[in-house]
């Protein structure tokens, strides 16, 4: 088991150091944006919406009352977030999957306090105590400010060997104590 965490630790690390923070990608709070390979037109990206638009910890106010925006010259999917639920990025997966595509990583902005337990840097979300392990080197600098806007990303090869209630690794791009 502990074999399998380091690979998939290095795998990450990996991929953050190929998708360095120079990615362009920009995230708002409360959404995140999935990087899809092959959605390509307006038809395609239906069936792909339709599935993510059925999970619950969506924002429906947003992007046409569905909480989904697909961004078919990017190739990206938008998804509003609603602070009160958990984020289940298996969902997610699962949804863009079965719409005949493949996620690549994750970028997320969220907004929560950042504490050390035991050698890790965990960011816990306030209302639905969902925690992200941040990995990277600025982590440190997040510890005991209170609440903070946190911007990573997630490789979305991982997402499947998730584990509930365990800390979703995620790769620091960005922080700010707004």
């Amino acid at each position: 088991m502990q074999r399998l965490i380091n690979t998939l630790f290095v795998i990450l690390l990996f991929s953050a150091l190929v998708h360095s923070s120079n990615d362009t990608i920009s995230v708002e709070p409360n959404q995140a944006v999935v990087q899809v390979n092959g959605i390509v037109c307006s038809f395609c990206a239906f069936g792909v919406e339709r599935n993510l638009s059925k999970l619950d910890f969506l924002d429906k106010t947003q992007f046409g009352e569905d909480g989904v925006m697909i961004d078919i010259n990017a190739h990206r999917v938008i998804l509003a977030l609603r602070q009160d639920k958990k984020i289940d990025f298996p969902l997610i997966y699962d949804a863009i999957k079965k719409g005949g595509y493949d996620p690549v990583m994750v970028y997320i902005n969220i907004r929560g306090q950042v504490s050390k337990q035991e050698q890790r840097y965990v960011l816990t979300l306030p209302y639905t105590k969902q925690t992200f392990e941040l990995l990277g080197s600025d982590r440190k600098k997040w510890l005991g400010k209170g609440l903070v806007n946190i911007r990573g990303q997630l490789d979305a090869a991982l997402i499947p060997n998730l584990q509930e209630g365990k800390a979703i690794p995620m790769y620091l791009l960005v922080g700010s104590a707004k």
